[in-house]
């Protein structure tokens, strides 16, 4: 016998999607986090010289790290073993105001970390497109596989130097830095967002390592990370880090 129609309304059941999965700490303030976060990666780095006999690093620049990076040049390790990368940079000079070698190697190779090498995304290049293959080619050869990747991410969802603009004019963009798999572990990229072109990692060369931090303060960007992490229909480029990665990664936010 056929059911009625409103009997029929009555069975169906919204379902709503899952968030995508993350292990989450939280904590009072920067200060704090910072010191966590520093030794949760410094104890990743002694496991990878441990077993390989090197460790390596990529870091994300701007003014949240900052007390992080610090924290960590701190840590007790065999610093000579390690070597250490930008996540991303702006197409400046390693000693611009703006460029993040120049933040890492403040905050960072400092004191015993100093012992670190230390492997510049910028080269002097008049673009960053024009220094791309010898780019790729020593990421490729020298920084991957990467044992530790630690990101922020901004306001509007970027993660890495990959903005939600991505691909606006070249669709084969998009596809190169968000998909989890590639040949392109670098990608020379510029954004209505930012002032400088730009030289990242992309997703496929983030995702090589095993431990994935997201270093994230302030309510504001927990709401973005929470809406991207939540909507399966979300377009930012932190719904595909959080969707492709291998393993979730360990977010530590403070507001």
């Amino acid at each position: 016998m056929r059911m009625p129609t409103n009997a029929m309304r009555a069975e169906l059941k919204v379902v709503e999607p899952m968030p995508l999965p993350m292990h989450t700490h939280e904590f009072a303030d920067g200060a704090a986090l910072a010191e966590a976060l520093a030794r949760a990666v410094a104890a990743d780095l002694r496991g990878a010289i441990a077993r390989r006999g090197r460790a390596r690093v990529a870091l994300s620049g701007g003014s949240t790290p900052k007390a992080f990076m610090q924290a960590l040049s701190r840590q007790v390790l065999d610093w000579a073993s390690v070597t250490v990368l930008p996540i991303d940079d702006r197409w400046v000079h390693g000693r611009h105001e703006r460029s993040n070698e120049r933040l890492i190697r403040e905050n960072l190779l400092q004191g015993e970390a100093a012992q670190a090498r230390f492997l510049p995304l910028y080269r002097p290049s008049p673009s960053p497109e024009a220094a791309l293959l010898p780019v790729l080619s020593r990421i490729a050869n020298e920084a991957l596989p990467l044992d530790v990747a630690v990101l922020g991410m901004g306001e509007d969802g970027h993660v890495a130097s990959l903005f939600p603009d991505l691909g606006l004019d070249t669709p084969g963009l998009r596809e190169i830095g968000l998909q989890p798999r590639g040949r392109a572990p670098a990608l020379a990229v510029r954004s209505a967002n930012a002032p400088e072109p730009r030289m990242t990692l992309t997703l496929s060369a983030i995702f090589t390592a095993p431990s994935i931090y997201l270093h994230i303060e302030g309510d504001r960007k927990r709401r973005v990370l929470d809406g991207a992490a939540g909507d399966p229909r979300s377009t930012l480029p932190v719904r595909a880090l959080l969707a492709g990665a291998p393993t979730p990664p360990a977010l530590y936010w403070c507001p």
